[in-house]
């Protein structure tokens, strides 16, 4: 790109094709389509003004003068004044529309500004030297600069790996940084399978649709050399209209998958195109009328097809018959999966007894043993009422899933968190191996690499995974917490506003949310916009079960205002709902107890760090050591204080500590000599 310095300022030509999306306030700016996305509503601007817009957004509030805007828009080919006036015009009468999300400011004799109601974020994904999407890149323009302010870790601070816990469980979930082992393949092709549509004629029995898109959501994925989206990016376009090119965009994929199921007795039509999301073109498409006690041949024949014609590669049939299947279990497995993704821990209860139904009805069903697993796994990571046991019967259910098929990912991934979850890394990392290197584009094996990390004190090598992650699923990130979890627990509070202001847009009732945006207004020492927030909170506590949220606001706002004694009541009253009580310092499930130990390191109070931490050690709960490797918040500072004390150096010697690190140690010294630490 042809740059000309001006005082301090690179004057970059604009190129439209490769611009990074970014947003002001509500509106998403997409300047290789030229469109502006605002509430679901797209508006297509000429190419010039898209140019102008891009290049006052890149100033970040810098003033661009006449001919800065010459040369970045017209590549310095001198024009009339007329020619920038009717293009400015044009973007002011937009801003106006859009309710003034943003404005542009002429400065007499100089040039133009952009100013914004939120900060302007961009998310950069240009290619790597090989061709392939790097990792994006965040960049902020903002006009309040960050304070460090001390706050306390109950919530917020701890919440990042809290939710990470969640993040794990439920699967859903920037400048790219070096990793020191090999995360992924080379992509060959990129694909989603949107739901396919119910034609059944009977409402009721879409969970049946649904679920055969998930199965072969799950089998595409198994391709080594193919990445396909994985279940939340893909269901956010359901019942949506939308162009395939749009959706293909949205998800940055080359090709889609759409389909229909017809489920009648026990026969079912399904048919299948392939769509080329870059000219809107079928590839490819099928029709399959079976009986139900086939069907688990017609998800296998479908997924071998379709990657036949995205990769021109043979892939090999499984190396057993697939086992037929009673239609009425299968129908009892589809209504477990729908039951699975309706609602977190409530959903997760009631698809662990169908699932165990389905094991029972179907014992050679590899994927019934699976979901079995991911249920009962899930349950156990959010410290429900028998973690325990639901370990015991995720573990048992994954085991029995590999010796009916070693080549199912779920079951490993799953496996390997049980594994991480009780505390056996070396078990975990033999699991993570083998999807890495069989599965290395798999969304599943990208969240267990990168919670590995977590788990095992390796905050810089998480944070990488999750980078990756992030490239290869900016759907789910963006739709789910990871953003804002990864932007608060790396101190970027400003950042995390414009994210949460941007997401609020949609969700303008989301109290969790808002609570991030409580916090980071706090961090950042602006208390009257946290205060608002709080206000906010206080008129939607009617409509939640919790209060706390809005506890969380207050506690972040006592903090901020070294008012630690109010801090410490709503600290005290948070612990009296220990665990019993739902919290988002777990999300969904119980609150964990290591989150309050870090609590009290904050506050100074390393006697009480000592008993909540001694709790969540017999309680053996997953992310235990991780909250000693916590950063942000000022944090760093007081477990280091911590760390010296004799109750930490009696915590230490305790027989699981110290296998946990060992092993700690034994990936320290594989990273520092380069090595995979899987290995």
């Amino acid at each position: 790109m042809n740059e000309r310095t001006n005082g301090t300022s690179a004057i970059a030509r604009i190129d439209l094709a490769h611009e990074a999306d970014f947003t002001l306030g509500p509106i998403r700016v997409r300047p290789s389509r030229r469109e502006l996305v605002s509430d679901g509503r797209r508006e297509t601007l000429e190419p010039r003004v898209m140019r102008v817009l891009v290049a006052l957004a890149r100033a970040l509030g810098d003033v661009l003068s006449r001919d800065d805007l010459i040369e970045s828009c017209w590549d310095g080919v001198i024009v009339s004044e007329g020619a920038i006036n009717r293009c400015v015009g044009q973007l002011r009468k937009i801003a106006e529309a859009s309710g003034n999300a943003f404005a542009i400011q002429t400065v007499a004799r100089v040039g133009y500004r952009l100013t914004a109601a939120d900060p302007v974020f961009f998310v950069s994904e240009l290619k790597n030297t090989a061709g392939q999407q790097a990792a994006p890149t965040l960049v902020i323009a903002s006009s309040v600069p960050a304070r460090s302010v001390r706050k306390t870790a109950t919530v917020s601070a701890i919440a990042f790996l809290a939710i990470i816990v969640v993040g794990i469980a439920v699967w859903r979930f920037w400048p790219p940084g070096p990793t020191r082992i090999a995360l992924t393949a080379p992509v060959q092709a990129s694909i989603a399978i949107l739901p396919f549509v119910n034609m059944s004629g009977d409402p009721q029995k879409e969970y049946f649709s649904d679920g055969f898109s998930e199965e072969l959501i799950n089998d595409l994925s198994n391709v080594p050399h193919v990445h396909v989206v994985s279940r939340t990016s893909s269901f956010a376009f359901k019942g949506k209209n939308e162009n395939v090119k749009l959706i293909a965009g949205d998800l940055g994929v080359d090709e889609i998958v759409e389909g229909s199921v017809r489920e009648s007795g026990d026969r079912v039509r399904i048919t299948a195109q392939l769509i080329n999301a870059r000219d809107g073109y079928h590839v490819w498409s099928a029709t399959y009328d079976r009986d139900l006690t086939d069907i688990l041949s017609v998800q296998d024949e479908l997924a071998r097809a379709i990657a036949m014609e995205l990769t021109h590669r043979l892939v090999p049939a499984p190396a057993a018959p697939l086992p037929k299947i009673d239609p009425e279990v299968y129908r009892l497995y589809l209504e477990g999966i729908r039951e699975f993704n309706m609602s977190p821990v409530p959903g997760w209860r009631r698809s662990l007894a169908i699932f165990k139904k389905v094991t029972v009805g179907a014992p050679d069903f590899s994927d019934g043993f699976a979901w079995l697993a991911r249920a009962a796994g899930d349950l156990a990571i959010n410290y429900d009422s028998a973690p325990a046991s639901d370990d015991a019967i995720a573990e048992g259910a994954a085991q029995r899933a590999l010796s009916l098929d070693p080549h199912n990912t779920m079951a490993r991934a799953f496996r390997a968190l049980v594994e991480m979850n009780a505390w056996n890394w070396r078990d975990a990392a033999v699991d993570l191996r083998i999807l890495r290197n069989r599965n290395p584009n798999n969304f599943f094996t990208v969240i267990g690499l990168e919670n590995y990390y977590w788990y095992l004190g390796f905050p810089d090598e998480g944070f990488a995974v999750w980078r990756r992650g992030y490239a290869l699923e900016p759907q789910t990130y963006d739709d789910g917490f990871f953003t804002l979890i990864a932007l608060d627990h790396d101190g970027h509070f400003q950042e995390e506003i414009g994210v949460a202001r941007a997401q609020l847009v949609r969700r303008p009732r989301d109290t969790a949310r808002l609570d991030y945006l409580c916090s980071a207004y706090a961090a950042t020492g602006q208390i009257a916009h946290a205060r608002a927030v709080n206000e906010r909170l206080r008129t939607l506590q009617a409509d939640i079960d919790s209060q706390t949220n809005f506890q969380d606001c207050e506690l972040y706002l006592d903090t901020a205002t070294n008012n630690d004694a109010d801090a410490l009541k709503i600290l005290h009253g948070l612990e009296s709902q220990f665990p019993d009580k739902q919290s988002s310092v777990a999300a969904f499930g119980g609150v964990s107890a290591a989150a309050f130990g870090a609590s009290y390191v904050l506050l100074g109070d390393f006697a009480k760090a000592s008993d909540w931490f001694e709790r969540a050690y017999e309680r053996r709960e997953g992310l235990f050591f991780s909250y000693f490797f916590l950063r942000g918040f000022g944090y760093e500072k007081a477990i280091e204080k911590y760390r010296l004390t004799n109750e930490y150096k009696a915590l230490a010697e305790k027989p699981l500590f110290k296998d946990w690190q060992a092993e700690h140690d034994r990936v320290a010294a594989a990273l520092a000599a380069h090595r995979d630490p899987l290995n």
